[in-house]
């Protein structure tokens, strides 16, 4: 086993993903089932639903993921940039492998868009071109907040 960037424990011989006993939520206050009615891309779960601050999501109670409009991403990823107070943390870099994954749209069905998050971090993020969402795996909302900037910690929301 090996700890992946996102935190997460990886079997080296088949892969399997384990989380720790306790997981971090990154502040998602959960409001019970989703009202999208949609599942996971990931491990096909229901999604419950739930808001990041003001920011409806919809959560993967099972593989930690969430899925939440791309503007709202945006806006999330400056304001909590913005008010970190944290000591930044230099993320480990993302695995060129992940650029190889394939899943689909929850809303759609389309195959999502799998590239570099251009933002701070070294995530690697999904997107779906056709409905405006982005998938984040566990861990990779913190590791972009987290991550070295001048944005960080500046409380300057212009």
């Amino acid at each position: 086993m090996h700890v992946n960037a996102r935190g997460v424990l990886v079997c080296s011989h088949c892969g399997t993903n384990t989380f720790p006993d306790t997981v971090e939520r990154d502040g998602i206050r959960l409001l019970g089932p989703s009202d999208s009615a949609l599942s996971c891309p990931v491990c096909k779960t229901p999604f419950a639903g739930g808001l990041i601050d003001e920011y409806q999501v919809d959560y993967c109670e099972s593989c930690h993921g969430l899925l939440l409009n791309r503007r709202d991403f945006a806006e999330l990823i400056r304001k909590r940039r913005a008010w970190a107070a944290t000591a930044s943390v230099t993320p480990a870099p993302a695995h060129v492998d992940e650029l190889r994954r394939r899943i689909g749209c929850a809303k759609c069905g389309s195959l999502m868009t799998t590239d570099w998050y251009y933002g701070p971090g070294s995530v690697i993020i999904d997107r779906c071109t056709t409905c405006d969402l982005v998938w984040l795996d566990f861990g990779e909302l913190r590791q972009i907040i987290d991550a070295p900037g001048l944005d960080r910690g500046t409380h300057d929301l212009q």
